[in-house]
């Protein structure tokens, strides 16, 4: 009944879609629905998927040429957890191999694959028209290249471009925004530049590939309040969001602007920085509540729901993410604060490992070439929300 029901508003309502391609729907201007290439509601239920083995950083890794194809491996785990989309962060050098792991994914267990498409915000003057313009085209051809592979759900452009909005993080800057007054007017004037760069971009995109959606990336809500002016052709905003156990904030600005959210990232590190050990039931409790919070706020569970889905960050620990110099060695070092986890402490207030995010752990297999992957709690937790209707 709830499927004919929404079939039924699918004819009467305002539609931001592709025809013959994956569709972002709103639902009597009410809520939002990712319909998939047979016109089927869809809830992306989705992991960052970066399997850099132990001992290799990404600067000498390829994952797409790996001889030992551990996606194959993964795949079939994640089929049994319910993944029905993952989440790459290149494209690597050679397309045809980056094409054949999306087909593969797809074909092998109706896996969709989140595209990113490049912008680079530290090498891009976005103060210059030439350089515009080269970043442009390389977003195009990139595009041009990997439109009709089968698997591709969604186009990212970018991945928390709002960090360098800042002053201590861009470099480059306009006569009129070196005059405003304060550092955040300034990351205001920045983001207005950028998301019209970036809204001209995703015009050409609709006019190049009428298939698929596009979104952008973002890291903070701070500047929801320049989009709905300056980025009115996005489909979606992608957020990588860890500032708490739910989203409360996250929806009351999305509502504003009227456009959907795909949460692109979430997640919870499995080290615990006041035991200083490995902390399963605290990472599961959190990714847990995090993801009971998406749900509630999809169209499945609210009529005015704004949430595409959600995507768990990462799929697997990884080794080489600490200060990229050691990656043979698991480092619990904390880098970053954060006060709404679990295991924040005045003292040590650097309680997030960046090596501990995994859905599964890795440890080195004496009989195989593929790292061997256990899984934490969280793994069960989610195959059982995952493969539940309710969830």
């Amino acid at each position: 009944m709830r499927f004919i029901l929404i079939c039924l508003q699918i004819i009467l309502c305002t539609v931001n879609s592709f025809a013959y391609g994956i569709s972002i729907v709103n639902m009597s201007n009410k809520g939002w629905v990712l319909l998939d290439n047979s016109n089927t509601p869809f809830i992306i239920k989705g992991v960052c998927y970066s399997p850099i083995p132990i001992g290799k950083i990404p600067y000498n890794f390829n994952m797409f040429n790996d001889e030992n194809k551990p996606w194959l491996q993964d795949g079939d785990l994640m089929d049994s957890m319910g993944v029905n989309t993952i989440r790459i962060y290149t494209s690597g050098s050679d397309p045809d191999s980056c094409k054949k792991f999306i087909r593969q994914m797809y074909k092998l267990y109706s896996i969709n694959t989140v595209f990113p498409l490049p912008l680079d915000m530290h090498g891009v003057d976005f103060a210059s028209q030439e350089e515009l313009d080269k970043a442009k085209e390389k977003i195009l051809d990139m595009v041009r290249e990997y439109k009709d592979t089968p698997g591709i759900l969604l186009w990212l452009v970018g991945n928390e471009i709002d960090y360098y909005f800042y002053d201590n993080r861009s470099n480059w800057e306009t006569e009129e925004i070196e005059k405003l007054p304060s550092p955040y007017k300034r990351a205001i004037g920045r983001a207005e530049i950028i998301f019209q760069f970036v809204n001209n971009v995703i015009k050409e995109i609709h006019q190049i590939d009428d298939m698929h959606p596009v979104g952008i990336s973002l890291g903070k809500t701070e500047f929801f309040n320049s989009i709905e002016d300056n980025l009115p052709h996005a489909d979606f905003i992608g957020l990588n969001y860890y500032q708490a156990r739910n989203f409360s904030s996250v929806w009351s600005f999305t509502k504003r602007i009227k456009m959907p959210i795909l949460i692109t990232e979430f997640g919870y590190d499995a080290y615990n920085t006041k035991k200083k050990e490995e902390d399963e039931k605290g990472q599961a409790k959190f990714i847990e509540s995090m993801w009971k919070d998406i749900f509630k706020n999809t169209f499945y569970q609210n009529p005015h729901g704004i949430c595409l889905g959600g995507m768990v960050f990462e799929w697997t620990d990884e080794w080489w993410k600490y200060d990229y110099g050691h990656p043979n060695e698991h480092d619990v070092t904390g880098t970053w604060p954060n006060a709404a986890w679990l295991d924040f402490t005045a003292d040590e207030p650097n309680n997030v490992q960046e090596e501990w995010f995994g859905i599964f752990k890795v440890v080195r297999s004496k009989t195989n070439k593929i790292d061997t992957r256990k899984p934490r709690l969280i793994y069960d937790r989610l195959k059982k929300m995952w493969n539940n209707k309710v969830y």
